[in-house]
């Protein structure tokens, strides 16, 4: 195999580095919401359920439109869907930053989930267009593992942080800024990769699976509340698991699935 140059190690190294701050940002962004609770709540007057779509409402967002995003970008292009994504999610933070009610504050999140759904799967999959050589890989798949667990270590940190040096806007400010820098550095240096061939849609597939796990999601969220073992969130879970089960039934009937139901037969995947 033909090694490759200085200068395209170099560029895939830069593209890598533009990949792993998309995936910082939006796996940060799962966990940096809670230390702006206690400002919002005093600032915006938010109540207890308000504060918990603060934070819930990104991680609903961003479970339910992840496996749809994924299946885009393999049809019309990682890098394409990944910019979009990310675009979408600096929108969002400005929605967010300049909030002056909670209602606005959570549309914003709605909004950077919409974002982060569309750029994280990117951020994966391009890693074997990356780096075609397999040690090469696996040492860039490491990488990939250690910055998403350290996103979500590093949320509250960060977020405190930031809303110690000005206020709670100073998280989506920042959001906004490194996002931007990420947008400018993605552009320029990925690769565009995309399937061969064009898959349709899998209009199905993608509206149960997104039942499936926006269910799941909100009974997580509503459970903190209402309690783990209350009729409602056990009812949920129950729904969510009976689509997830239609889900698969779906995906193995199906000419083009949106999430090949073989894969997970195989130890590498699963």
């Amino acid at each position: 195999m033909k090694r490759a140059s200085w200068p395209e190690r170099f560029g895939a190294n830069l593209g890598f580095g533009a990949l792993l701050a998309v995936l910082f940002l939006t796996f940060l962004d799962n966990t940096v919401a809670s230390a702006v609770l206690t400002n919002v709540q005093s600032q915006l007057h938010a109540g207890v359920t308000e504060l918990q779509w603060v934070v819930g409402s990104y991680a609903l967002t961003f479970a339910s439109l992840m496996l749809l995003s994924g299946s885009l970008a393999d049809s019309f292009g990682r890098k394409k869907v990944m910019l979009v994504g990310v675009g979408i999610f600096c929108v969002g933070s400005v929605v967010a930053a300049i909030a002056n009610s909670t209602n606005q504050l959570i549309v914003g999140r709605v909004i950077m989930g919409v974002g982060a759904a569309a750029s994280e799967p990117g951020t994966l999959s391009m890693i074997r267009h990356l780096f075609p050589n397999d040690r090469h890989r696996a040492r860039a798949l490491g990488a990939w593992a250690a910055v998403s667990g350290l996103a979500l270590a590093m949320g509250p940190v960060l977020g405190g942080i930031l809303v110690g040096l000005w206020s709670w806007r100073a998280v989506f400010w920042f959001n906004l800024i490194f996002g931007l820098a990420a947008l400018l550095v993605a552009a320029l240096t990925l690769p565009e990769s995309v399937n061969a061939t064009r898959r349709r849609v899998d209009a199905g597939g993608f509206v149960v699976g997104a039942l499936a796990l926006g269910l799941a999601t909100f009974a997580t969220i509503f459970g903190e509340s209402a309690g783990y073992r209350s009729a409602s969130v056990v009812t949920l879970y129950v729904i969510s698991g009976l689509l997830a089960l239609l889900f698969s039934f779906i995906e193995r009937h199906t000419l083009e699935p949106m999430l090949n139901p073989s894969f997970f037969g195989q130890r590498a995947f699963s």
